[in-house]
């Protein structure tokens, strides 16, 4: 991931979940969309971590699972970054899932980012379709981000939880960074921000960052967490994600939470997003009339996002 003081990173997500046109793209699909990904320069490739989910307008639809496509999209690329965006803490042990990771670290020669999350029960029917506990899901979340934290970084753990137990786990064999592999915690909320100040290598706070007054929010977000747990906030790292609606004639419109303007308009607005202290953004970019609020994305639109891209570079 992007270093203080280097400049802004930018993700992409593979499209796990459905197309505009309610259609699912193949792997043969994403393993060409995630290799042009790459071929483009962007620095972390990402897969979201959902089963299923309801809307109005397409009912139930689902996702293909998170960590399957991660494995292979790891195999299929070579020098982008890849990881989780972001694994729900909830659908897997969390001993296990920091195996899983270190696993992928060895599949991807040391390119995974280990994005952790807690999921929010009341708003995600994967948790009841699937069978999973939503109950007290953040206090769980603080255990669990401790466990895969300590074992993806010291290898062995005990450890005696309200919510969870390890009792001698280690973590053999280890990848090619055994104790280095960056984890950014998801937080908004005063709780799950401080599980990140306590743990994670940065944090990720899930709110839409269009302008440079979002990336002051979200950074006053991380701040307060660190000065509630003691740490100093200069050595948690701050991400983020943002959209951008792309017309016909290449330019971003105006619509809720997105970065507007042409692609120059659209670099300077990420440069004060980076002077603002955001180190990396992960972008969704679709049709500026995709009535989706996190839209798929597809070939047409990356290639409508190479000259956004193109311009962040060169701010």
């Amino acid at each position: 991931m992007t270093s203080q003081g280097a400049p802004i990173g930018i993700g992409l997500n593979l499209p796990t979940w459905p197309l505009r046109d309610g259609s699912y793209a193949t792997w043969p699909q994403m393993r060409r969309l995630a290799q042009a990904i790459e071929a483009l320069g962007v620095d972390t490739l990402w897969v979201p971590d959902h089963l299923q989910r309801e809307s109005p307008k397409r009912g139930t639809f689902g996702f293909w699972e998170c960590w399957t496509i991660l494995t292979a999209a790891a195999e299929a690329t070579s020098r982008i970054e890849i990881g989780p965006f972001i694994s729900c803490t909830g659908f897997r042990n969390p001993a296990l899932l920091a195996k899983m990771a270190e696993t992928l670290d060895e599949v991807s020669g040391g390119r995974v980012v280990l994005g952790l999350g807690s999921g929010v029960p009341a708003r995600d029917p994967s948790w009841s379709a699937f069978g999973y506990d939503g109950s007290r899901h953040v206090a769980k979340y603080g255990e669990a981000v401790e466990i895969v934290t300590r074992l993806v970084r010291d290898g062995a753990l005990t450890f005696e939880g309200e919510h969870y137990r390890v009792d001698g786990a280690v973590i053999v064999p280890r990848g090619p960074r055994a104790g280095a592999m960056p984890v950014f915690a998801a937080g908004v909320g005063d709780r799950t921000a401080q599980v990140a100040a306590r743990h994670a290598t940065m944090i990720n706070v899930n709110k839409t960052i269009a302008n440079a007054d979002d990336a002051a929010g979200v950074m006053a977000i991380a701040r307060r967490a660190c000065e509630a747990v003691g740490r100093d906030p200069s050595t948690l790292g701050v991400t983020g994600w943002g959209r951008v609606a792309i017309d016909d004639d290449g330019v971003a419109v105006e619509k809720p939470g997105s970065l507007v303007g042409e692609p120059a308009e659209v670099a300077a607005t990420v440069r004060a997003i980076r002077d603002a202290g955001i180190e990396h953004l992960t972008f969704y970019a679709a049709a500026a009339d995709d009535p989706s609020p996190l839209p798929a994305l597809t070939d047409e639109y990356l290639d409508r996002f190479a000259p956004f891209l193109e311009a962040i570079r060169a701010a």
